[in-house]
């Protein structure tokens, strides 16, 4: 039995949690499963953009803490897009609760967008646990961080968009609907490009400015000679839309 569905349609893939009847929370079996399918998405070349979403009405509530003592159990975040290195944009949307390692699994993706009804936090304090520190830090203020881990207090959809959490709020039958139109949005744009400049956005906060130039460099070679650049600047000039390859 499999605890996600993974559908690929085109050039998007379709990642949805399926554990319904436990808010999908994540036990050891999903865990693994979401690895191996962030791993097929990232090296699957017909696939650009993941949108990752939940079945019933929750997103995600963290950990499944009935599978804590369970053989082979990880707190490494393997579930976690972020983990595996994917310069292809993702895209949650969030249908739900989004807690704990729930939230830590959405804010590994680059576009979120959420429900109205939808709730945010990290509540390990209020179970006696603690939660990894780092999840908040490239999003909200560090005073802001310090509260909803300290407290674990939850917030709404609307304090979440806010403090920057998410990108926008839409009604809960035009969730889906709304992540593909940005998906499509994206694949208007030179694949390699917004890989590109994905990896400069993740890898930015991490490096030394003369490394910054360095990957900048790098990439920027890599793209200029790319058919896809070549196909960019020749579509510019015979005003039409590029056909991009990826390559």
């Amino acid at each position: 039995m499999s605890f996600h569905i993974y559908e690929k349609k085109g050039r998007i893939a379709y990642i949805r949690l399926n554990r319904p009847e436990k808010m999908n929370a994540l036990n050891t079996a999903l865990i693994y499963e979401l690895e191996e399918t962030w791993k097929n998405f990232r090296d699957d070349d017909n696939l650009w953009v993941a949108i990752l979403t939940g079945e019933g009405r929750a997103f995600c509530v963290g950990a499944d803490y009935q599978s804590i003592e369970e053989p082979g159990f990880t707190t490494t975040p393997i579930e976690n897009p972020s983990y595996h290195q994917i310069w292809k944009p993702i895209i949650c949307a969030i249908n739900g609760h989004a807690l704990g390692r729930g939230l830590g699994l959405a804010l590994g993706c680059d576009i979120r967008i959420a429900v109205e009804e939808a709730e945010f936090g990290c509540p390990e304090p209020k179970f006696g646990t603690i939660t990894r520190v780092d999840i908040f830090e490239p999003y909200i203020p560090r005073g802001i961080a310090f509260e909803l881990m300290l407290t674990g207090d939850r917030i709404n959809a609307k304090r979440a968009y806010e403090i920057f959490l998410i990108n926008k709020i839409v009604p809960k039958d035009n969730l889906l609907d709304e992540a593909t139109t940005i998906a499509e949005r994206l694949l208007e744009n030179a694949p390699l490009a917004v890989r590109g400049i994905k990896e400069m956005l993740c890898r930015n906060r991490l490096l030394k400015v003369n490394e910054i130039d360095e990957l900048f460099e790098s990439l920027k070679t890599q793209i200029r000679e790319s058919n896809d650049y070549k196909e960019g600047m020749k579509a510019f000039v015979d005003k039409r839309k590029p056909k991009w390859e990826a390559k």
